[in-house]
């Protein structure tokens, strides 16, 4: 089984970066731009063939986690189809733009083909009943350890004000003065012997965040039944999840930039792949879908920031060009020498996911 697993996941990457690189191939298509090779995964070809009609090598590689779109004179470091009239700089820059914007599109249109598709088949999620804060973890020496704050405990009140999905901004309007206790309310145990406590605590003020803390991890959550509704209401829906998934992905990225977090958290595609495994595991096709929605997105938004060898900095050196009124003549340098910080970087990544492993 878990082999059927991994290779579940293995097609996952293969449809995303068909989808990806399909969306380079149409917009060249649309706009009439030649297509040197188009193929899927890397490595030795197990699959070739040549379009008559267009001059397109197709390749099927053997290594089924990346691909490529490649066009006449394209990252050309030596100049040697800089004459070639089907070369990529011969063509317009809105029709390039369009060209290299596309792959990051379809990577987002798949996942809300994704979301919709499944709402619309399974219903969307809606919920039914009241969200609840539930204590996940309390930090030693913290101030909730100390105020007698349990695992399993339900928040219900700060300072006789009801908590419901909203306990960090009422935390923060109650919690006025770190020096000054603050009334929580919890919830503990099940049934009949279910009792009421309310617990003084004294949050300490984070300096770099400047938020009041009790030290606290919490599970914010409300029971959620799939429910059959119309298309309109599944598309809402898978809009409303895609942008929830785009916002994370770039706080994210913002985080990781800014402040460092997450460095070590980083994966690579055996770590990808298994977190796939592990979620499609314990929650099937469910979880196998919002992987792929997820990962999707993520590599949509990835592929638009702007370094070199990324579609987000050829974008970037198009509108440049387009306001220059002429190319920038080491473009090719710059995107040649991004790839191999990129390759180097996704080895060092692989070789750590693979050490995690054992």
């Amino acid at each position: 089984m878990t082999l059927l697993y991994i290779i579940l996941a293995l097609l996952m990457f293969g449809i995303m970066i068909t989808v990806h690189e399909a969306g380079h191939f149409f917009a060249a298509r649309l706009t009439r731009i030649p297509v040197k090779e188009f193929a899927i995964g890397f490595g030795p070809s197990i699959i070739q063939w040549k379009s008559k009609k267009y001059e397109t090598k197709f390749h099927l590689r053997s290594i089924p986690v990346g691909g490529y779109c490649m066009f006449y004179g394209e990252d050309d470091v030596e100049g040697k189809e800089i004459d070639d009239p089907r070369a990529f700089g011969k063509y317009s820059v809105f029709s390039r733009l369009l060209t290299i914007l596309m792959g990051p599109v379809m990577n987002v249109v798949l996942a809300l083909v994704v979301a919709f598709g499944y709402y619309a088949f399974s219903g969307v999620p809606t919920t039914t009943g009241p969200y609840t804060t539930k204590i996940q973890s309390v930090n030693q020496g913290s101030p909730a350890e100390m105020a007698g704050m349990l695992v399993g405990d339900t928040i219900i009140a700060v300072n006789g004000e009801a908590v419901s999905s909203n306990l960090s901004e009422l935390f923060d309007a109650q919690a006025q003065n770190e020096n000054a206790p603050v009334a929580i309310t919890v919830q503990r145990g099940y049934g009949s012997a279910q009792t009421e406590t309310v617990l003084q605590a004294t949050p300490l003020k984070n300096q770099e965040t400047n938020r009041y803390m009790l030290g606290i991890i919490v599970d914010v959550s409300a029971p959620v039944e799939m429910v059959k509704s119309g298309l309109w209401d599944s598309f809402k829906a898978a809009v409303q999840l895609c942008v929830s998934a785009s916002r994370s992905i770039i706080d994210a990225f913002r985080n990781l930039l800014f402040k460092g977090e997450g460095m070590g958290d980083m994966t690579g595609v055996v770590g990808v792949t298994q977190m796939i495994v592990q979620e499609t595991q314990r929650s099937q096709l469910q979880g196998y879908l919002s992987m792929l929605i997820f990962i999707s997105i993520n590599l949509g938004l990835v592929n638009l920031f702007p370094f070199p060898g990324l579609d987000g900095s050829r974008l970037l050196f198009l509108l440049v060009e387009a306001v220059r009124g002429k190319p920038i003549k080491k473009e090719a340098y710059v995107h040649a020498a991004g790839m191999v910080l990129l390759l180097g970087f996704m080895l060092f990544i692989t070789l750590r996911d693979i050490l995690r492993l054992f």
